[in-house]
Parts: C-alpha cells; structure tokens; sequence
C-alpha cells in the first residue's frame, strides 16, 4: 500500500497490523506520527540527545519486531509510549546515573512561553528548563506527559507503569519544585 492507496489514511491499528505484514512504508508512517512524541518523551527522562536518539530509534525497531502483539483495544501512542518509557529507563539503569541535560531546549520544543518580550521569553524559558533538568526522572516524566503533551493521568499510569496515585504525587511535587526553583532564581 502506497500514499495513492490511502497510507496516510491508516488508523494506527491498521497500520501496525500492516507492519505486522513486513509493510515498511505503515512503519514510516508510525514513525512520521509518532516519532517526534517518542524522542521527546526518551529526551525527557535521559536528559542526553545521542543517548536519546539511540532509544527512539530502538522503539520504532521494537514496534517493528512487535508489531504483532499490539492489542487494537489500545491506544498506539500509549504503547508505544510505554516502550519508550520502559527503555528510558533500562538506559538509565545501565548508565548507573542521573545524567544532566544537555544544553538545547528539549522539553520546550515546539512550545512557546507566552510573553512578547523576546528576552522576558528567553529567560522564561531558560530558568523553567533549568527547573526541569533538576527534577528526578519520574517526576520529569510525568511532568512532561502531562503539561506539555496533555496526556491524562490514567494513560500517563498505563505509560510509565506508576499506580494513578503515584502520577499525581509526581506531578504535584514537579509543579511545587519547579515553582520554588523559579522563585528561587527572581
């Protein structure tokens, strides 16, 4: 199937149940939908872009080799969210360490803090990456699923496997930590 026979049209189940196939060209679309969302998420929790771009594309690999056990019944993006997540999380393990953020913007891509002032707006956003890099992992996780891609609680839970109570203590902590690390700094 091709972008003349309606690729770009697949729900995502039909398009896993294509790469399920071999169809290389559903994976692609996966990975045009998806991939951006992936990376990020991976970028949230190792706070380091190579190591980030290895595990994205170790995701996108593991759909392809898993493609088959998806259940329709589910959201793609949180399964596939889910295998970012689980990776993460090994790569973390592996390292033995919290690694420290790399210097880019990489919670905030693609958002904007609204103020018109060019340099009001930088320093807005630098001092809320710094807050962000400090964080633990899993409140940075949460932090992110849910204020800046607005996932909910409950698929944020499925996501990162925490209990629903667990994801709403890490986001209220990240919310507190992040407000007194930037009042910290006015």
């Amino acid at each position: 199937m091709d972008c003349k026979d309606g690729i770009r049209d697949m729900t995502d189940a039909q398009a896993v149940r294509d790469v399920a196939k071999g169809g290389t060209r559903a994976l692609r679309l996966l990975m045009d939908r998806y991939g951006d969302m992936v990376y990020r998420l991976v970028l949230s929790v190792l706070c380091d872009r190579d190591e980030a771009d290895d595990v994205a594309q170790e995701v996108f690999i593991k759909v392809w080799k898993n493609a088959s056990r998806y259940d329709p019944a589910y959201n793609f993006s949180t399964w596939v969210c889910r295998m970012a997540y689980n990776l993460s999380i090994d790569r973390l393990r592996k390292a033995g360490r919290r690694r420290r953020a790399d210097s880019e913007q990489y919670m905030m891509r693609g958002q904007s803090v609204p103020f018109s002032d060019p340099v009001e707006k930088e320093d807005a956003e630098r001092l809320l990456k710094h807050a962000l890099e400090r964080l633990s992992p899993s409140q940075r996780t949460v932090f992110y699923l849910s204020e800046i891609l607005g996932v909910p609680h409950d698929e944020i839970s499925e996501i990162t496997g925490m209990g629903y109570d667990s994801v709403k203590s890490n986001l209220y902590h990240a919310r507190k930590n992040i407000k007194e690390m930037i009042e910290g700094q006015l």
